[in-house]
């Protein structure tokens, strides 16, 4: 890495309990991979119809200054921060491609957020962003959701009720604001991506923040008690397994069925074609994965939904044992939208 990046010598505690998923860990124990699949989302039985009735997310005119204190260096390119914003200490870790100068070079700018009850550090080992960043030179940040009274951590997008007063929409567009402002990032490349309950928050940041130029969702989709009014056209990409017992493919009360989300954006992005084509067997387990796309969009959108046959509620990738890998396509289709 060029000597721009100059990440301070000091460290910090970090307040958040990462428990026995420290960053410092190069390989996800047999534990963590484990908890990969086994995320459970609370249902919000409400009466008015979900969470969101107490949050107003993202909608004030000015964007709050972030103070961002460093609080581990892990290498040359990899370092954990933290910050106040709304009554919660909030945590991020920002991975650099290398030799990547500040003064130099404008690079795209990757969201990437963890499932309810996961952990920032987690989703950067099993996703290995970081290593398509230093292949594909772009700025990668795991960001920390915060956690509830019951322990649990998450996101707020009108599926999980304990997390409706948390301004995450508002703590994206001050982090947006603090790497335009400090990291010299490309304003045209900014994206977002998750796992389950980070893919629900990915969309909900499509919906509502016009800085985001494309999303992507593994295995989460649309809060169905959620009304979304996109601010602009967005590009989707969108993975989900047709025997997901956590988040259905299939939809139910308080999410949208993944086909349903890829139609919400078709016709948004007002795409005039579509086709649907069956990918190889590249495991020859015999079960099917389909690519349904929607092209020809206003703007050069696109949007695209993988189905996985008989496949669950997981990061899907070549090496477990699927016929893709989800994060090499997920920064593919960013990189030409």
């Amino acid at each position: 890495m060029a000597n721009r990046v100059n990440w301070t010598k000091s460290r910090k505690i970090l307040e958040a309990d990462f428990g026995d998923t420290m960053v410092q860990n190069k390989n996800v124990s047999q534990r963590q991979f484990n908890n990969i699949e086994s995320e459970n989302i609370l249902i919000s039985d409400d009466s008015d119809g979900g969470s969101g009735g107490g949050f107003i997310g993202g909608g004030n005119e000015t964007t709050t200054e972030l103070n961002v204190e460093l609080i581990t260096t892990y290498n040359e390119q990899t370092a954990s921060f933290s910050t106040s914003f709304g009554n919660y200490q909030r945590s991020f870790i920002v991975h650099v491609p290398p030799n990547f100068d500040f003064e130099t070079q404008s690079l795209p700018l990757l969201f990437v957020l963890h499932g309810y009850t996961g952990q920032a550090p987690i989703i950067r080992q099993y996703s290995g962003f970081d290593q398509i960043s230093n292949q594909e030179n772009f700025i990668v940040v795991y960001v920390q959701g915060t956690t509830d009274a019951f322990g649990n951590t998450g996101w707020n997008v009108d599926v999980v009720p304990t997390f409706s007063y948390v301004d995450d929409v508002g703590l994206f567009k001050a982090l947006i604001k603090y790497f335009k402002a400090n990291y010299n990032i490309d304003s045209s490349k900014i994206f977002s991506t998750g796992m389950s309950l980070g893919g629900f928050m990915s969309y909900r940041l499509a919906c509502e923040l016009d800085e985001i130029n494309s999303i992507g969702s593994v295995t989460g989709s649309m809060a169905g008690y959620y009304n979304c009014n996109p601010p602009k056209k967005t590009s989707i990409i969108h993975f989900h397994g047709t025997s997901d017992n956590t988040v259905p493919y299939d939809g139910v009360e308080w999410s949208l069925a993944a086909k349903n989300a890829h139609n919400f954006w078709s016709v948004h992005n007002e795409c005039s074609s579509q086709t649907e084509i069956n990918l190889p067997d590249f495991n020859g387990d015999g079960r099917i994965t389909k690519r349904l796309m929607s092209y020809n969009c206003e703007e050069e959108r696109a949007v695209e939904l993988y189905s996985l046959e008989g496949d669950g509620h997981i990061w899907f990738n070549r090496a477990w044992g699927h016929d893709i890998n989800a994060s090499e396509l997920i920064w593919q289709f960013f990189k030409n939208q």
